[in-house]
């Protein structure tokens, strides 16, 4: 495995065990982490107010660790591409799956961009 695959997988076992230091040590000062649609941070400080949270990581106002089932990595240059399925348990109960796609940029050996993807599966989560 290429050590760039290797640094997105690091992240991703940083992000499911939440272990944000980790996460933060892998990523540039100045990373845009982008989840198109949603919300979009520059800056490692701006991420780390984002995910810092010792229950897990913030998405749409819930806290929790997502489950991540990575089918793919893609790697072209300074790109990797992972594709795959996750899901969030709600606090209704609920589980919200999507499949994603997350395309990596790197600077040399530390992330500088990630641009996140989501196609959410089944009907949407009924708010409480």
């Amino acid at each position: 495995m290429s050590k760039h695959k290797v640094i997105v997988e690091q992240y991703r076992d940083g992000v499911l065990s939440g272990d944000h230091e980790k996460v933060l040590s892998l990523v540039t000062d100045d990373v845009v982490w982008e989840s198109l649609g949603q919300l979009r941070v520059q800056g490692k400080d701006a991420l780390r107010g984002v995910i810092h949270n010792k229950d897990g990581v913030v998405v749409k106002g819930v806290v929790q660790r997502p489950s991540i089932t990575v089918d793919r990595l893609i790697e072209e240059g300074d790109h990797v591409v992972a594709t795959g399925r996750a899901a969030l348990t709600l606090p209704t109960g609920a589980t919200a799956e999507f499949l994603f796609c997350d395309v990596f940029t790197f600077a040399g050996d530390a992330i500088s961009r990630l641009e996140s993807y989501k196609v959410p599966l089944g009907a949407p989560p009924q708010q409480g």
